[in-house]
This record gives C-alpha cells, sequence and structure tokens, in this order.
C-alpha cells in the first residue's frame, strides 16, 4: 500500500487534531479498500490502478470537502441568514468559545470561494464529494476520468 498522503498533508496543516484525526483515519482505512478493489482483476476499476497518484489526490480532496469545507459553506450561509435578519447593525454567532463575526466570516468565505474555484477547474461537482461507500467513490472517479479534459490559462 502506498502511503502518500501529501496532500492530505497541505490541506489540513493548520487543522487542529481533533479535525485532522478522523480525516486520516477514513483516508487509510478507504485507501487499504482501494487496493483491496484493485487486487480484483474482474472490476470495471482497473484502468483507475493506473491513476493512483491522481485517485488518492481526489480521495484526500473529497475527505476535506467532507470534514472541513462543508461545513464551512454550512457556517458562511448560515452566517448570511443571520446578518440578513440583523437589520441596521451587525450580527455575531457565539458557537462554545469561538465567535463568528464579519471578519471570520470574511476568512471563510474566501476559503470557500478559492475551494469552489478549485472545483470549477478540475469539473469536481458537488456530487463527485456524494459517496458512502469506496466502490461509489471510485465509480465517480471512473466519471470524473470519462470526461472531456479542457485547458485554462487561469491559475487557480
Amino acid at each position: 500500500m502506498q502511503t502518500n498522503t501529501h496532500i492530505l498533508n497541505i490541506l489540513t496543516k493548520d487543522l487542529s487534531g481533533a479535525v485532522t484525526h478522523p480525516i486520516y483515519l477514513e483516508y487509510n482505512s478507504r485507501r487499504r479498500e482501494l487496493d483491496r478493489i484493485w487486487a480484483n482483476s474482474n472490476n470495471n476499476y482497473q484502468m483507475l490502478h493506473n491513476h493512483v497518484s491522481t485517485v488518492e489526490a481526489l480521495l484526500a480532496i473529497s475527505l476535506f470537502y467532507r470534514h472541513v469545507m462543508g461545513y464551512m459553506q454550512g457556517a458562511t450561509s448560515f452566517y448570511k441568514s443571520v446578518n440578513q435578519r440583523c437589520t441596521g447593525k451587525e450580527c455575531a454567532i457565539s458557537i462554545g468559545k469561538s465567535v463568528l463575526d464579519k471578519n471570520q466570516q470574511n476568512h471563510l468565505l474566501a476559503a470557500v470561494i478559492r475551494f469552489n474555484q478549485i472545483q470549477d477547474k478540475y469539473q469536481l461537482t458537488p456530487a463527485f464529494f456524494e459517496y458512502s461507500e469506496t466502490i461509489q467513490f471510485l465509480r465517480n472517479c471512473k466519471d470524473l476520468f470519462n470526461r472531456p479534459e479542457y485547458e485554462e490559462d487561469d491559475p487557480v
């Protein structure tokens, strides 16, 4: 089993252990399952085995989305809804010891926008991240690999 989690290290660099630990556990579990699936030569996903590093990167990105970005998108959406109801003043949301104010909202929104740009550039639709079983993830990867590629000069 290859344990190249470089992109996962980059994505989770400044996150707490409470957030990163479940991501790494799921990554390692699903990575082992990928090897078991690829060991069966009778499956429809052998062509993906030739692109292990890309599949690993997509797995890392999908887990980051599910464990981090999905919540950030929800938080920004919730903050917008609350702030629209605060007429004439700025609102802040207190969650435990954390406060989600306009400044924090801007940081979250910037991260969400940047992630959305990456999704758009690499054709990673929200449906790509929707899977419960590893075989569904491979199906999503196969569908992505079968889409026509396009080149853009726009760096993301």
